[in-house]
Parts: C-alpha cells; structure tokens; sequence
C-alpha cells in the first residue's frame, strides 16, 4: 500500500476515496466519538474566541508552508480535501456554525487553513528566494569569450561560418582536424565558440574535450572517450555501448572497473561484448548517422609536451572516426617547441596531424579601440569620457603620427587586463588628478610596470622644474640631451628616451615609452600644462604614484566643488584648519583668470581674502607678490581691452574696490602697494591713489588701539616713495611725505617704542655695531627735531628713552654717518626679540 501511495498520489487519493464511501459510516462513528462531539460540536463561540481560532489555524498553516516541502504539503491538501467532502455530505455529522461569519462552520476554517497551505508556500518562497545578480559596472571587467554573434567585437563571424559550412560539406572518411593559431589572449576561443554557434543544432553533435583537467597523460584517452561514449548516447546508445568498450580494451582493461555502474546507469542495460572490429562499427555507424561529431579542443599550448603528443596521437589514430572534426586552439610555436623535446618528435610532426591551420583572423584597426571605448563608458564619469571620445581618441589613439597610445594594447585580453588594473587607480583618485595624465600613465604602469616605477624613484634623472614667477606656475619639463642618429645627425632626444635606449627594450618599445612620456611631461617655456593637476606640476606628482591623498595634499576635486558652488569661504577656512593655506594660496594664483570677467574678478577676490590669512600664517613677506602683480597689471590696456570690453574705467572701479574693502591689519594690501610702487610701471591706479589708501591703512590702524604696534610701523615702514628728488644715493627711496606728518604727531603723543625699534640698523655681521635708518633722519628738517619728540614723550618708558638718546648722542658726535657700537639692554634691543 505504501509503495503505490509513494508511487502514485491519484492511486492514494482513490483508495482513500473508496474506504470513505464503502466505510463511511464506522469511520463517521469512530470521529464523531473522537473528535467532533468533544471538540467541535460542544465548541463555545464567541467574536474574540472565533478570531482566535483562526488566526491559530492560520499561523499553523503558515508554519507548514515554512517547513514542509511542496510534495508533502500536496498529499496534505489533496487526502483532506477527499476527506473534507465526503464528511461534508454526511448527514451524521452536524457541524457548529461561527458567529463572526454564520455561513461557515468551525470544520469549514479548518480546511480553507489547510488549503491556504499553498499559497502560502509559494509566497514566502517568492520573499525567501535570493535575489539575482545583476551586472553593474561597479566591479572588475571580466574576460568573457563570445557566447554569441552579438559578442562578436572584431568581426570574425563571417570567416566562422564560412569554416562551419565546409565542415558539414566535408564527407570524411577519418577524423578531420583543424588548427587554429593564435597567440595568448588573442581570442582563439572566442573563434572556437563562433564555428560551433554558426552550426545547425541538429546536424552536429558538439563535443567540448579539456584535457589540461585530467590529472595525467595516461588518463586523456581514457577521459575523452568517456566522454565520447556519454555523449554518443545522444544518437545511439548502441555506439556509445561500443565506444566504452572499444576505449576499455584499448586502454587493456575489461569493463568490470569502476565506472561500471555509471555506464549502466546511461544506458539502462548491460555493456554489450564487441569482437576486435568494434572500430570499424563505430566507423560505419558515425557514417550512417549522417551527423558531424565536432570536437573543439582549446588551449592546447596549456599542456606539458607528454600530453600534448597524447592529444594528438588521440586526434590521428585511435578516435579517428568517419564525420569527426576536430577543432583545436593552440600557439604554434609553444607546440612546436614542446614537440621538439620529445624524443621520436620533430617539429614538423603537427603537418601529420592537421589537414588544415587557420591563423586566427585579424581584427581591425579600430577593434581593440572599440573594445576599451565601450569598457571606458562604463567606468568613467560623463565629463571625463567626453574627453576620451571627443580629445583623445581622435588625437592620440587615431593621429597616424602618434603610436604610442594603440602600441601598448595587443590583443583584447590586454584591453581586458588593463582596464581592470586602471579601474583600482581612477576610483582611488580620478576625481584628483588630470584624466588624460592617469590614463597615460597607467598605460605605462600595466605594459611596462619597471619603467613606472623608473619614472617615480628617478624622476631628478629626466626632469626639471621649470618656474614662471608671472604665473606662479612650476611643472617639470623633460631634460634634453644630444643623441646621434644613424647618420651621425646631432639632434636633441629626452634624457629618458636616452637612457631607456640602453636598457633590453626594442626599438618599438623605446618609441612607445618615449611617446608616453613626453605626452605625460609636455610643458615647455611656451606650452605650459593646462590642467593644473597635471602629473606635471609638483603639488600632484606624488599623488599619481601613491593613489591617495597626504594630510599635506590640497583636493583638487574639493576645490573645484568650492569654486563652483560658492563655498570658497567654508573651503578656505577647511585649508587653514589643515595646514593647506599654502596650497590652496598656489592653486589660486594658478588659475587661468584672462577668458572671462566673471572668473577673473572672482578669483581675485578670493586671492585678495584668502592673501591677509596667508600673511597671518607666513608673514608679509612670503606671500608671492609679482604672480598677483601679474595677474592686475593692464599692460597695453590687454586685461580692459578683452574682459572689460575695453572700458578701463570699469576695470580701474573694481581694483579700487579690492584696495576699498582691505581689513585690519592691512598687512597684506599694504605689501602689495610697495611693490607695486617699487616697479614703477603704469598701473590702473596712480601712485597718489595708492599712497593714499597706505595712508588711509596707517591712519585706522594708529587711531585705533594698535596705535604705533608693529602692524602699524610695518604700514610706515612700506609706504615708500621711489621718485628720485630729495633721495638719497645710497638707499633709492624715502617715507611719503603725507605719511611723514601723521608720524611726526603720533611721535609726540603716543608710545613710540616700536618706532625706535624700526629706526635702528644692525650690521649683518656685528649686531652690536648699529645706525638709525637714513630715512628716518630725513624725515626731520634737522635731526634735533627727532631727539626732542623723543625726550618729550610722555608715553615712552624712561629706561628706553635715555638708552635711545644715549644712542642718539652717539651717532650725532659722527653727523649720523657710519655706525657706532651700542648694547641694547631695553626692549628696543633688537626687532626680533
């Protein structure tokens, strides 16, 4: 009973069917003892007590989808279903009705529960199933053969069904076999799949044999014709009968080994006893069948040379049936050159074994391009692919005069590889560094990995810093070094390209190297790099080679989102709290600010801002002042005449405004007035209107209580006049005369100790040796004005007055010439202190 109910669910279910009918009524009195009058007939409803109930049978139907599997859970439903019904139509039952629901009765919500099993089963089914993988371009690219026409990238389907269609034409009467030759990577495989897609399902029977999976040459055979006979039972289980055995005897065992039990398990029956002719059967039943048998074997060059000689031995001799073709993937010269250290083998012994060897076709031109675009487009941001497609494709991959960009891809494997090396460097740093630079330089790096490392660890060897105080730009330029040519020709060539030339590279390689490397290094004194994190320019070198940011790097990404989104502030007051003030001072003074007004005027509003923090942290004398001159300088009228449309008066309003709105201490604005006047060239402003904003910067700084500080006498002390009058030779220059008045009445009034420091000169030398700066002499109609501010002031400490005066009294017996040996012990000793 048990096995038919095993057997077959519709036997059970009619068994059961007839025991209720014939023995309905002792089961019905049997239950009803049991079952329904103590539990379902006396069952005392209620609302809450008939919602209870079935949220109990449901839960229970819920934990019986969770648990039992799909065909216990079917028998389930269906003998309770065969039960529900004819206990239902049973007129000696009487079934309790529900409150919530009158229509039903108790035993009814006991058999929807458990027909609710079902759906309940396939829902959680549904939720608990995993959720698929889905191809995304977040990870590595893999190196997938074609698996169909579609994948077909370098146009090889057409000469694939050309071979597949003279394959099927082909009446042979031994094996057929075909080499197809190419190089590691180069897609052999993939040509393999394209024959074997381009055959009709039903007329070849498509065998795919890997011998570098068997364990020893001994065991190829073996394995092959295993396979052979599994598969010939696809056609005939009477071949494949005849294969096994053919292959056991072959192989000089009979067919009691261990894979008896598999064999019969494939063919249902026991292996048939052949005579020694069971090949010529096998001959004339492949014949018969009118079907080609295609055996692809790939990656024969993956072999040692004892398994080599044993595939092939196999191909030519012992499975060398009538409408087999063999197709084989291999490098010919690793085959050639494993062959020849056999004995008993030359090099020749291929031509004996394949009737047919096709080079694998070549791609074209394009191919390997199209290949690495289309893997680029999944990798790289939209603005950086705009560059790939519309910039360097056209410019250095398709420029016939430049080979080195195509020079390092190969073959579609290389495409592959370099890709997923490339991959790691630009989500590490794309965002930070010049595009083009990290895919040059990653070019390099996967082809020739110790020439990158040469580029990183002696860069002194083939590069200079070239410096351009006008812009503040410095970048490396490759050194130059003269070469001769075959022809005695004296030209000049890069120190790298000469140095490489020396190393075990081909003539090709040197070419492609040095093409790489001056596309990487291009700056010279005329074409400057434009994008300012160029591997060019020092400040990013490292990071190309360290694939990551230093606490001393400045984010070149972060400061392109502040620049364009108005967070320059928030950005600058980041770079300070860091320690980048520095940095980012150099990237803005970097910037090309001469195409549109909107950007220059900005950029200078920054630099004028972030210039009084830079000189906080530096000091007034560090900041670098002729690139900022540069920058504001409108010779021949080139700054009004192409951003301002040549409205000078609009372009002088709006540097006044930057000198209007300087902030205490003025450092910063004050400096760059004095070089400004130093230069003695044109400005937008005159000298007048810039002395008087130094005078405007003293006035507030003095008024204020900084009074005479050191910030205030640095203001005097820059507010220069270089006009020739009245100067004296040997020092070019003098104090403005407005600035001079305002002095002589601060003198008088407030603590002038700070001034008294300033006016002292020490010898390099000997700092005991001293003098009063001439200028400040010069200030006075006669120098016995200056000693008297000195000795009426009310607010110098007594201590340093006589020690000054002292001083003075000194200077005075030698008419204030020369210097006289003094040892400060005040506070005025010494400007550092």
């Amino acid at each position: 009973m048990n096995f038919l109910l095993n057997k077959n669910h519709f036997i059970g279910g009619g068994l059961l069917a007839v025991v209720l009918l014939f023995f309905r009524l002792p089961i019905s009195n049997l239950l009803n003892k049991v079952l329904v009058i103590p539990i379902f007939s006396s069952f005392e409803g209620g609302t809450w007590l008939d919602i209870i109930f079935i949220s109990v049978f449901l839960l229970i139907s819920i934990r019986l989808a969770k648990e039992l599997p799909p065909k216990l859970i079917g028998k389930g439903v269906a003998f309770g279903l065969i039960f529900y019904i004819f206990q239902k139509a049973n007129d000696f039952w009487v079934f309790d009705r529900m409150n919530i629901i009158p229509m039903l009765a108790y035993w009814d919500i006991v058999m929807l529960c458990g027909l609710f099993t079902i759906p309940f089963y396939f829902l959680i089914k549904s939720f608990s199933k995993p959720i698929p993988f889905t191809e995304t371009n977040q990870g590595f690219v893999e190196d997938n053969t074609v698996i169909g026409f579609d994948d077909d990238y370098f146009k090889r389907a057409q000469a694939a069904k050309e071979i597949a269609n003279l394959i099927l034409k082909t009446n042979n009467k031994k094996s057929f076999a075909i080499g197809v030759l190419g190089k590691y990577g180069s897609g052999k495989t993939s040509f393999l799949n394209l024959i074997n897609l381009s055959f009709e399902e039903k007329s070849v029977l498509h065998i795919s044999f890997d011998p570098w999976s068997v364990s020893s040459p001994e065991l190829i055979r073996r394995e092959f014709f295993d396979l052979l006979a599994s598969r010939a039972s696809e056609i005939d289980k009477k071949m494949s009968s005849l294969i096994y055995s053919y292959a056991r005897k072959l192989a000089g065992i009979d067919g009691r080994s261990q894979s008896w039990f598999n064999w019969i398990r494939i063919f249902g029956g026991r292996v048939s006893e052949q005579s020694s002719g069971e090949y010529e059967q096998i001959n004339n039943m492949l014949k018969s069948t009118g079907r080609k048998v295609v055996v692809t074997i790939d990656d024969l060059d993956r072999l040692y040379s004892p398994e080599i000689i044993e595939v092939l031995k196999l191909i030519r001799n012992t499975a060398s049936f009538s409408n087999m073709v063999y197709l084989v993937g291999y490098d010919k010269d690793y085959i050639q050159s494993a062959i020849g250290t056999v004995n008993g083998y030359t090099i020749d012994y291929l031509d004996k074994i394949f009737q047919l060897e096709i080079p694998l076709p070549k791609y074209e031109k394009d191919d390997l391009l199209f290949s690495l675009q289309g893997n680029l487009k999944q990798i790289l941001s939209a603005e950086h692919y705009r560059v790939f497609d519309n910039t360097i494709i056209p410019n250095d991959f398709r420029n016939r005069y430049e080979k080195a960009y195509m020079g390092i891809l190969r073959q579609n494997r290389d495409v592959v590889r370099f890709l997923n090396s490339f991959k790691i460097a630009y989500n590490l740093i794309g965002k930070e560094v010049d595009f083009k630079c990290l895919l040059v330089l990653e070019l390099i790096k996967f082809r020739f990995p110790e020439i990158y490392e040469l580029i990183y660890t002696q860069s002194e060897r083939f590069l200079y810093e070239r410096s351009f105080l006008s812009t503040h730009e410095q970048f490396y330029s490759p050194f130059l070094v003269k070469s001769k040519d075959l022809k005695d020709n004296v030209k000049d060539v890069t120190a790298f390209k000469d140095y490489i030339e020396k190393l075990n590279y081909s003539e090709d390689e040197v070419s492609i190297l040095d093409g790489l490397f001056r596309s990487l290094f291009n700056g010279s004194e005329y074409n400057r790099p434009k994008q300012k994190n160029s591997i060019s320019y020092p400040m990013y070198f490292e990071i190309y080679f360290r694939y990551r940011l230093s606490n001393y790097d400045l984010s070149d990404w972060e400061y392109r989102q502040a620049k364009n989104t108005g967070n320059m502030p928030q950005f600058m007051s980041h770079c300070v709290n860091h320690g980048l003030h520095k940095e980012l001072m150099v990237r803005l003074l970097q910037e090309d600010i001469t195409k549109d007004r909107r950007h220059f005027e900005q950029v200078l509003i920054w630099i004028f801002s972030f210039g009084r923090t830079f000189v906080e942290k530096e000091g007034m004398f560090r900041f670098y002042y002729t690139s900022l001159i540069n920058k504001i300088s409108n010779y021949g009228n080139h700054v009004s005449d192409s951003l301002y449309n040549k409205d000078t008066v609009a372009y002088t309003n709006f540097i006044n405004d930057l000198f209007s709105n300087a902030q205490p201490p003025f450092l910063f604005e004050n400096q760059l007035i004095f070089h400004l006047k130093e230069k003695n060239s044109e400005f937008v402003l005159s000298k007048e209107k810039l002395t008087n904003f130094q005078y405007s910067y003293f006035y507030k700084m003095a008024e204020s209580g900084h009074g005479l500080s050191k910030n205030t006498l640095w203001l005097f002390w820059g507010a220069r006049n270089y006009s020739s009058e009245g100067v004296r030779d040997e020092n070019g220059w003098k104090f403005e005369d407005a600035l001079v008045l305002k002095m002589k009445s601060y003198l008088a009034k407030k603590d002038s100790k700070e001034f008294l420091k300033f006016s002292i000169k020490h010898e390099l030398r000997d700092n005991s040796l001293c003098s009063i700066s001439p200028q400040v002499i010069d200030m006075f109609d006669n120098p016995e004005e200056y000693r008297e501010l000195v000795e009426e002031n009310p607010e110098l400490a007594e201590d340093i007055k006589i020690e000054y005066l002292e001083f003075f009294g000194k200077l005075a017996l030698k008419n204030f010439k020369g210097v006289v040996e003094m040892e400060f012990e005040t506070e005025i000793k010494s400007m550092d202190d």
